[in-house]
């Protein structure tokens, strides 16, 4: 019986350091709420610009597809847990103002 003491000491620690680092991997790849506001900012506003840059020669296409793309982005920002109201609003503004 006092053979096996040393085996599962040494058993439970290397048991201890693999949950331990299971659990530091997983949380590193967190990213704050502001981060990940002013990122889906850019992509919007990308997307955007993509658009307008795809159609600029054509300014009646142009116009539906701003309108279409305003309303999916206005969507989801809406449903985003990320941004309020007010400021889903804001920034549809914004884009249509591009």
């Amino acid at each position: 019986m006092s053979d096996f003491n040393p085996v599962f000491i040494v058993f439970f620690l290397v048991l201890v350091a693999l949950v331990f680092l299971i659990f530091k991997r997983t949380n590193s790849n967190y990213k704050p709420s502001y981060l990940k506001k002013q990122e889906l900012v850019k992509q919007y506003e990308y997307e955007m610009l993509k658009l307008i840059s795809k159609y600029e020669k054509e300014p009646e296409v142009l116009k539906v597809k701003k309108i279409e793309f305003l309303k999916q982005a206005s969507s989801e920002l809406h449903n985003n847990i990320f941004f309020e109201d007010k400021e889903a609003k804001a920034l549809v503004q914004k884009l249509a103002s591009l």
